[in-house]
């Protein structure tokens, strides 16, 4: 469990105590490893995974149109993409956002099977229309959640998946979130990194105000979230998985 004992006036107030942060090469070398590793579907699937295979199975069972097409917010080096794909067996038009550092890393992955953008106007334009907006452990990791969400929300997708995220009650807070380089991603690090510490900013935003943001949207499925719970100064801050759907015009 990720732990956040330190407060911050701003999201740039704490970028600058921890450095590179997220922006780090050698998070985005141990996700590309990850990510590469063949998987065993034999083996119990994490939560990481369940969550999005669920979220595109709900938007694609009311999209008749194919390929579906999703933008993955925040989609690291296609984890999301290649658990979906053999999941379900479903035409896709994938494209993901990321930093520029791990965008490299997920383009030489991809072998054609999805698109990696370091701009979400670079991957909606790639798209066309979007059939569902899938953000899994991203959103709180911005420098401004709500304006992200704002800028997700506009799309105007059918859904939009905002998954293994913090569910925070009180006043929006920016800290600093510590946890081993080997917590990113799923499977061995690779055997030429050392695992470390890592430090990288988190906002804890108000979950009303994420409401208001999506305000064109209803809750169609809330799930626990136990992967995405964080220590806070001794407190526990649960973790959600949540699927929207736009409301009817």
């Amino acid at each position: 469990m990720a732990s956040i004992t330190e407060v911050f006036p701003s999201f740039a107030a704490a970028l600058a105590a921890c450095g590179a942060g997220y922006d780090a090469d050698d998070i985005a070398e141990v996700i590309a490893y990850k990510t590469s590793l063949a998987f065993d579907p034999r083996q119990i699937a994490p939560e990481q995974a369940l969550n999005s295979v669920i979220a595109i199975g709900i938007a694609a069972a009311e999209m008749a149109h194919r390929p579906l097409r999703v933008l993955d917010f925040g989609g690291g080096c296609g984890f999301h993409y290649f658990r979906v794909a053999h999941a379900i067996r479903l035409p896709l038009q994938w494209a993901l956002v990321e930093t520029p550092a791990m965008t490299a890393r997920a383009a030489s992955l991809a072998n054609g099977a999805f698109d990696a953008f370091s701009t979400i106007d670079q991957a909606a334009q790639k798209l066309g229309d979007i059939d569902i907006v899938h953000a899994s452990s991203a959103i709180q990791y911005v420098p401004d959640p709500l304006e992200t969400l704002n800028a997700l929300a506009a799309l105007g997708a059918p859904f939009i998946a905002l998954l293994r995220f913090p569910i925070w009650n009180a006043p929006s807070i920016v800290g600093l979130q510590r946890s081993r380089l080997a917590g990113n991603g799923i499977g061995p690090m690779p055997p030429h990194i050392p695992d470390r510490d890592i430090v990288y900013p988190v906002t804890f935003v108000n979950f009303d105000e994420v409401l208001r943001a999506l305000s064109q949207y209803e809750v169609a499925l809330s799930m626990m979230s136990p992967s995405s719970n964080y220590e806070f100064r001794g407190q526990l801050v649960r973790g959600a998985s949540l699927i929207f759907r736009r409301k009817a015009r």
